[in-house]
């Protein structure tokens, strides 16, 4: 037979009806008739198999059974709230998780590692770095689930805060070996007909497959592993366009950089943010930006938008 446990109702019944020591006043502060309150507390004495209530004409009053009971009750209720203050004094603990998308071509390896070694010591923040593309990053910060990220800049329907980084020029990965290294720089238009050029971002593939395909170029996407990456282009006639910061930091004896001319492609970089960034996502956002010089500008915007009250808004759901 399953243990019997009193329900929501037959628990405020009973302790209205000790509070009261009166059936009917009991019942009118219930809202609930006289005779369905007695029916509930017969069917409640039924269960625990004992009576709880002594009926006289002046009221109720508890039998030791019945006073049994209500202090079991008191004790839960202490109980739920101390409960409760532990579990919001442990929530306040735990450290705000801030998640952030960095795809290596915006910032590099090295910075990465001195943005984790600068808050590793903080335990009231968690960095998150978080794997994704262009439009799934701007998608997650407008959906609340990001706080920001290093990428191109996003379309302006989507209503995203931005600041520009840096006015970034292109350029192309090859093999030393290749013919164009002779080059001191490589035209879109007339050096890449007939090469393939490799892709780490579906986003970047679809946004460029028209220009590619017009000029008679053909692409591969490939997972955005940059030893992989540079063996593929060190052993093959295949290149990889990309901004030029970013490419300066992945020539080696077997890969070389030009500068790419006439492409009718923009790669500047962005950092796009939320508009309800609380403080703790700043102090990352600021740390990332001192190697833009851009820290001036976030603290700007939040100047001219600060929320009701003086204080960043707080992030809702803690995504």
């Amino acid at each position: 037979m399953a243990q019997f446990r009193m329900d929501v109702d037959q628990r405020r019944y009973f302790c209205t009806l000790c509070s009261t020591g009166n059936i009917t006043q009991a019942a009118q502060t219930l809202f609930i008739s006289r005779q369905g309150l007695s029916k509930s507390m017969k069917a409640l004495e039924s269960h625990v198999g004992a009576q709880l209530f002594e009926r006289g004409k002046n009221g109720v009053t508890l039998t030791e059974a019945g006073r049994v009971l209500l202090r079991y009750i008191r004790e839960d209720d202490r109980l739920w709230d101390a409960c409760m203050a532990d579990i919001r004094e442990a929530s306040e603990a735990e450290p705000v998780s801030i998640r952030i998308g960095l795809l290596s071509m915006y910032v590099g390896y090295e910075q990465k590692r001195e943005l984790f070694a600068s808050f590793q010591d903080d335990a009231d923040i968690r960095i998150e770095v978080v794997d994704g593309d262009h439009d799934a990053f701007w998608q997650a910060i407008a959906a609340g689930e990001m706080d920001f990220a290093f990428t191109i800049s996003p379309p302006d329907d989507m209503g995203l805060p931005t600041i520009k980084l840096a006015n970034d020029t292109l350029a192309v990965l090859l093999s030393v070996n290749d013919p164009l290294a002779k080059k001191a720089c490589i035209d879109f238009k007339a050096d890449l007909r007939g090469k393939t050029v490799i892709q780490t971002s579906p986003y970047k593939g679809r946004l460029y497959e028209t220009a590619f395909k017009n000029h008679g170029i053909e692409t591969e996407l490939l997972l955005h592993d940059r030893n992989l990456m540079l063996a593929r282009v060190s052993t093959s006639e295949d290149c990889f366009i990309i901004q030029t910061q970013y490419a300066k930091d992945l020539v080696t004896d077997q890969v070389c950089m030009r500068p790419l001319v006439n492409a009718p492609i923009e790669m500047d970089s962005t950092f796009v943010f939320r508009a309800d960034l609380n403080d703790a996502a700043r102090a990352v956002a600021l740390k990332l930006l001192e190697a833009s010089g851009k820290q001036d500008e976030l603290d700007a915007y939040f100047a001219e938008h600060k929320p009701m009250g003086g204080k960043s808004a707080a992030r809702s759901g803690q995504a």
